[in-house]
């Protein structure tokens, strides 16, 4: 209903003469309807003109509303009130009724006025406030992409100083990769209802693509992601993103040595008491208790299994292989404490 007040209005004159004109033609109209209705009427010669009134004032300004009054008085004198043909109302109480009517035809025309008004207010402040979220928009979106930019300059100088980095080389390029996470979040990002989410699945079969892509002609192997549709909190986005991560790179280090082929499969569900990550390879399985490499990743990977209040189970497939299962609730909706390890 406001949508089309708001169109009519707009496509109504802003002469004041062509308004007036309107005015004194509704009025008629009004007049001829109410002759029309008279012997079921009799008793009642105001009642048609009041939604006239209202309409008028609400549609055009106040004195187009108190013209209405005005006509609108005169026409029920005239016509509709003893005796009638003259501008004379003869009975005392036709004469009273007329003096209310004529006093709550001005007020309900300025109160059509300063509804009007206010309506009008309450539109501008929308479009501004509107104004305003499209450039905060702006401004999120110029500010996701220059972190994005930032975060690709500092792979950059890692991926530089891991070449030097002799030891220490391992840290560099984890630290890399979990920047690599942060960045994707970044690309993905959106907001909805005051809250920033990331697509599951958007995310991490990107994830999977660039990781697939980084050992094509390296290794043999061949690496694929089934993921569930569902909205992450940012903060969950980047613990998870940053698991995963940390999972598939491990399966590529240590699973297959030696060049050998095979497969990492990596999946993530949406289940009724939550979500469920789970990274299986066929390669040569777990060979002893101690972690390999420097351990860092697996610590990684607790504490943010920890973070998600989730459970973190590793296991040797049947056949062979491993399999590492995060389960975790879905509900989060706040970013997790700090950055995490992926900041660090």
């Amino acid at each position: 209903m406001e949508d089309f007040f708001r169109r009519l209005s707009s496509s109504l004159p802003r002469a004041a003469w062509a308004q007036y004109g309107i005015t004194l033609l509704l009025v008629g109209l009004t007049a001829l309807v109410r002759h029309a209705l008279d012997p079921l009427l009799f008793k009642y010669p105001f009642l048609l003109f009041i939604p006239t009134i209202f309409v008028v004032a609400l549609l055009f300004d106040r004195g187009s509303g108190y013209l209405a009054v005005a006509l609108s008085g005169l026409c029920s004198a005239w016509l509709f009130m003893k005796p009638e043909g003259m501008l004379w109302i003869a009975e005392p109480g036709d004469r009273l009724a007329f003096l209310i009517y004529m006093i709550l035809g001005f007020g309900i025309a300025g109160g059509a006025h300063a509804l009007r008004r206010a309506n009008e207010r309450l539109r501008e402040y929308s479009d501004r406030l509107a104004a305003a979220n499209a450039e905060k928009d702006l401004m999120l979106h110029e500010i996701h992409h220059r972190i994005r930019n930032d975060l690709q300059q500092i792979c950059a100088q890692l991926t530089l100083a891991a070449h030097k980095a002799g030891a220490g080389q391992d840290i560099v390029s984890g630290t890399i990769e979990r920047i690599g996470v942060l960045a994707r979040v970044y690309v993905r990002l959106r907001r909805v209802e005051g809250v920033n989410i990331v697509s599951s699945k958007d995310f991490l079969e990107s994830l999977v693509e660039d990781i697939q892509l980084g050992v094509v002609g390296v290794q043999p192997v061949a690496i694929s992601a089934e993921v569930d549709d569902a909205d992450l909190d940012m903060g969950v986005a980047v613990a998870v993103g940053t698991i995963a991560n940390e999972l598939v790179t491990n399966a590529l280090k240590y699973a297959f040595p030696d060049g050998r082929a095979g497969r990492i499969e990596l999946s993530f569900r949406k289940e009724a008491t939550g979500c469920v990550l789970c990274v299986c390879d066929d390669g040569v399985g777990i060979l002893s208790d101690r972690p390999q490499g420097t351990g860092l990743g697996g610590r990684i990977i607790q504490q943010l299994a920890l973070q998600l209040r989730g459970s973190l189970d590793i296991e040797p497939r049947p056949e062979r292989g491993v399999k590492t299962t995060l389960r975790f609730p879905c509900c989060q909706v706040t970013a997790l404490p700090g950055d995490g390890p992926a900041a660090s």
